[in-house]
Formats: structure tokens, sequence, C-alpha cells
């Protein structure tokens, strides 16, 4: 128990003897004296007493800022971190009391732009839905981050909202193929862009599976076309997992690259080590100028990142490589992510499977005809 007595006419002092432990602290007013006991007790107890008010105080917009402040580093994802943060601040949640926000809030907040109450059956989201399902997620995640750094670093009592159920499920994932015709024909298109580098970016996601934000960091020092195993170094400040990789580059991306860089001395007049290779900026430097050469009336439903899909599926499709090893080129970060390509294989399965299956005896049958025949 804690004894508090008087250490003159202005000053109080406080004694808490528990456990054999014994602490004592003096205080100005009685006020700070009684509150550094129930805290101090608790600790002793276990019983910690935590001070909730600051949380109780803080909005979820000011929550935002001290995430992105603190908890956001720099990367090639902190851009689109940064932008879902905008994006809460802009809600009606942005004024809410952080501690205030629940699971079913955000539930009915979910179901609002995805408008589920009209979405047919089987599908996650409706006709007037505002974003896709996978966008909300994203949104959710970043949300979910601004909890998780609150509790870490302020207070740990306060529940993060975005718990199980709270995420929409994700039915709408892309697998979208550019066959050989469609290829020919697209790279025909940005051939005559009016930027020259396109169709050698082009080619280089569509055989190497890198991301469209590596490819516009990618600088000449980083690319090696000359050896017995040419590859493309990815620093890890450059990639969306914040991990480093090697890149291995087939023939035809070598080829490219090196008439691409063939074509740049031609016409700069220094080309640096850390010369971008693609000229942009930024990715969206790439999106730009891929929406400017292909046009969507001929190229229906193609995006970007489609290139980095169908990469992967022909390494599943034309290569004898190892998930892992797949996922060593890819940057993925667990084999999970790549189970949805796993489909792709079966043929070759199939084909290993006859090639070991024979009848019983069929082995010891064979053997004898060609014993036989000699």
């Amino acid at each position: 128990m804690a004894t508090i007595e008087k250490r003159g006419p202005y000053q109080v002092r406080v004694k808490i003897r528990r456990r054999g432990r014994s602490v004592s602290k003096t205080f100005e007013t009685l006020l700070e004296a009684k509150e550094w006991a129930r805290i101090e007790e608790g600790r002793i107890t276990g019983d910690t007493y935590v001070d909730r008010r600051q949380s109780q105080r803080t909005s979820l917009r000011e929550a935002c800022d001290v995430y992105e402040a603190e908890g956001i580093r720099p990367g090639p994802d902190s851009a689109n971190k940064k932008s879902k943060l905008k994006y809460w601040r802009s809600t009606e949640f942005a004024d809410w009391s952080i501690v205030s926000i629940q699971p079913h809030d955000l539930i009915g907040w979910r179901r609002e732009i995805l408008d589920e109450e009209n979405a047919d059956e089987g599908e996650v989201y409706g006709p007037d839905a505002q974003v896709k399902p996978g966008t909300v997620r994203h949104r959710l995640n970043v949300l979910s981050s601004v909890y998780k750094h609150w509790r870490s670093t302020k207070d740990m009592t306060v529940m993060n909202p975005v718990i199980e159920n709270v995420r929409p499920s994700v039915m709408d994932a892309r697998d979208r193929r550019v066959f050989p015709e469609e290829e020919m024909k697209l790279l025909k298109a940005v051939r005559t862009s009016s930027r020259p580098w396109l169709e050698t970016a082009v080619i280089v996601s569509m055989e190497s599976a890198v991301r469209q934000g590596e490819l516009a960091k990618l600088t000449w020092d980083n690319v090696h076309l000359y050896g017995k195993d040419p590859y493309l170094y990815l620093p890890a400040k450059n990639t969306k997992t914040r991990r480093a990789r090697k890149v291995p580059l087939s023939r035809r991306a070598v080829n490219a690259l090196k008439a691409w860089r063939k074509a740049s001395e031609k016409e700069a007049t220094i080309l640096g080590p850390a010369t971008r290779v693609f000229c942009v900026e930024t990715s969206r430097g790439i999106a730009h100028a891929w929406r400017d050469a292909v046009r969507h009336d001929k190229f229906p439903d193609l995006h970007w990142h489609d290139f980095r899909h169908e990469a992967i599926s022909r390494f599943f499709e034309n290569t004898d490589l190892k998930d892992m090893e797949i996922m060593a080129i890819s940057g993925h970060e667990t084999t999970a992510m790549l189970k949805r390509y796993s489909h792709l294989r079966t043929h070759r399965l199939a084909r290993r499977l006859n090639k070991k299956s024979s009848s019983p005896g069929g082995r010891k049958a064979k053997v004898a005809a060609k014993r036989k025949s000699a």
C-alpha cells in the first residue's frame, strides 16, 4: 500500500513498500502524488495503469500524420502508402477518435463503397462500386499499419479495428495473357511510339518479370549484359520488398538491351553508369508512355502489370525452374503467391508421369524383348 505524508507546507511524499521493495517520490501537489502511487502500485502488482487520455484525444487524421512521419520508411512503396493515408484523412472517420472506430464501422464503410447490397450472387461488389475489392484491401492494410504503429509506440491498449472479416474477399485476380500474335502486334505499336525505349522496356518486362517501378529506377551500372550469365541487379532501395535481387536475362532481353544501349550512345553525348536505362524519373513515366502508345480498343483490357504475369507464366510453362528459383527471380516473398501459376505445369507433369508409368513387369518385359532380338 502507498503511504502519503506531508513534507513541509508545499510538498508531499509517497512511499510504497510491497514484496520487499520500497520506492518513494516527492511531489508538489497531492493529486500528482496519488496519480504516481496508482501507476507505481500497478507496476508492482502486475495491474499496470495505462493512461488512455492521449489516445482518446487523438483523431484518425492525427494518427495518420504520426504514422507518415515516423512509420513509413523511404522506398518504392512509400508514395503508395501516403496516398492511402490521404484517402483516410478525407473520410468521415478522419475526425473520429482512434479508440472509437470499431470493426463494424469499417464493414459498413466497405459495404457502401463496394455496393455489396446490389452484388450478384457469388460476386464481391455491385454495379455501383466506387473501387475494386483489391483497392479496399490496400486501404485497410495501410489503416491497419497506422494502428500497429500507434500500439507499438504510444498505447498498446488501443484495438486495431482491421480484424478478420473486415477486409473483402478479392475475386478479381487478373489472369490476362499475351499470346504470340498479340505480342507481335503490340511490339509493332510500341516501336512507333515517340519514346524509343518503350519497346525494350516491354520486352525486358515480359522476359524477366521485373516490376514497372523497378524498371523505372534501373541504371546502366546495374545492367550486366556481357559474360556467361547476364543479369540485372536490383538494389534493395529500388525493390518493392526492400530486398536486393539479381534477375537473370534471356538472350532476347540481352539483345534488346544491347540494341537500346547502342542507340542511346548515338544520341547522348554522355551516358554515365548512373544514367537511367529508360529515360524516366518514376514509374509514371512508363505508364504515360504506355497509355500514349497502346490504344484500349486495339488491346482490350491489357495493363502493363500483365507483362509480369506473362513472364512468370512462361517461367512455369517453358522452363524447369523450381518454385523457389522463380520466386528469387520475380521477387515474391512467399511460395504461396505462386500457387496460382502451378496449374500451368500440369501437361508437363503428366508427360513425366507417363514416362515413368508402365505395367507391372513392364521393364523386365522390355529387357527380355531386347535380349531376344539380339
